[in-house]
């Protein structure tokens, strides 16, 4: 009896063991893998490397502590560790889908974190054969294509995601068109340029900003168009090369017109963020002897817009040009009773304040106007004036810190 007793007690502890010792120890594992999460989203990175280094110790075939602990080392600033390890643990046989994805995500993030932002997108192309649907692959092959200035990929590729979603977002599809265009704008590509700016209106009819760049294109071209006959020049005087300077430079005026159509689209359809071309404009009709045109523009945008003080400053300084510095006084006045925190309207005062009948305040003037016209082409000055801003091209200047798409 007590034989039997002695048997059966062992054979419960036997049972115990097997069926719960081993779990435990499991369970302690995964203890320690859930801590290790915890420890990483508070930012204690050296925590959670000697939890997932515990987990590896005890059991190497946790493929997610290796994940895991990759990531840690990587977010600790050793992105050249991080891929040693994520790659070897990538040729492991027997990976499951998610181990397989979570490895290729990793390995795209140390690739960026390393400058090597080819190789990244690679990675996030493997991901997109196990899975033509997946999110994250997509959504960093539109930054990382970003990063590269490759608008013609990041579109295609925005393109994809919404299709997936089901969603639709013309204008922001758009917009990334016109980003293509600027990119082939900086190269001084203006006909590649401007397809793009015109396709982006086809997209979307309604990014007006479109226009405020193909007017750019276009007065960039007449420039390009000008300095290069004006070097011909210089280089021989005969009068063949005479007659084509003079056929060059009349090109050069006609492309400048196109800009000037442009910019006039553009302001009647944002007269709110006019500011942007009015001084684009005003260069522009001067160089084409059409100087006197900006007044009836002017007056067209604050038949719109009334209380436009940039409208207002710039037809003040329109009437001080043609000679009536009492009109001129009298309409700055009344755009600084509607907005006295204007920089630019208190810079077009204080010019008109110079009188033409002093000599030396010729060169003050002038300055001044060199500031204006400074100060609005500036992008900074675009980007956060205290006026309105065409929210369009505050997305596309923004796009500079190419920033994630999260629309």
């Amino acid at each position: 009896m007590i034989i039997t007793l002695i048997i059966i007690a062992s054979a419960f502890v036997i049972i115990y063991f097997v069926f719960n010792y081993k779990p435990k120890q499991k369970e302690s594992l995964r203890d320690l893998y859930t801590e290790g999460l915890d420890l990483m989203v508070d930012g204690h990175r050296q925590g959670a490397y000697e939890n997932f280094k515990k987990i590896i110790s005890k059991d190497t075939a946790n493929v997610k502590a290796y994940i895991k602990l990759g990531q840690v080392i990587r977010e600790g600033g050793n992105p050249a560790n991080a891929l040693k390890i994520h790659s070897s643990v990538s040729l492991r046989r027997g990976l499951t889908y998610y181990e397989r994805v979570e490895l290729l995500k990793n390995i795209s993030l140390d690739y960026y974190n390393l400058k090597k932002v080819d190789q990244a997108i690679q990675q996030c192309h493997k991901i997109l054969k196990i899975n033509k649907k997946n999110d994250w692959a997509l959504n960093k092959l539109i930054y990382f294509y970003q990063k590269e200035k490759d608008w013609f990929n990041a579109k295609k590729y925005l393109e994809l995601k919404l299709k997936n979603s089901g969603k639709s977002d013309n204008r922001s599809l758009a917009l990334y068109k016109i980003q293509e265009g600027r990119f082939f704008l900086s190269k001084a590509d203006f006909e590649k340029s401007r397809k793009c700016f015109e396709d982006a209106l086809v997209i979307c009819s309604d990014v007006s900003i479109a226009y405020y760049f193909i007017g750019e294109s276009y007065s960039q071209e007449s420039d390009a168009v000008y300095v290069e006959a004006e070097q011909k020049s210089q280089i021989n005087i005969s009068s063949d090369l005479h007659k084509e300077y003079a056929g060059e430079m009349e090109r050069a005026r006609e492309i400048l017109a196109k800009a000037i159509e442009k910019w006039i689209s553009y302001a009647k359809l944002k007269p709110e963020s006019s500011w942007m071309v009015i001084h684009f404009l005003k260069d522009a009709l001067f160089a084409l002897d059409r100087y006197n045109e900006i007044e009836v523009v002017l007056k067209e945008i604050l038949d719109k817009d009334s209380d436009n003080v940039d409208v207002i400053a710039a037809l003040a300084d329109y009437y001080n040009h043609m000679g009536d510095s009492v009109s001129a006084l009298k309409i700055i006045d009344s755009g600084l009773e509607k907005d006295d925190s204007s920089l630019l309207v208190r810079l077009i005062r204080l010019k008109l304040l110079f009188s033409d009948k002093d000599s030396r305040n010729t060169s003050i003037k002038n300055e001044l106007d060199c500031l204006i016209k400074d100060l609005v082409k500036n992008i900074d000055y675009q980007v956060y004036k205290n006026t309105s801003t065409d929210k369009d091209a505050l997305w596309l200047y923004s796009m500079s810190d190419n920033k994630e798409y999260s629309k």
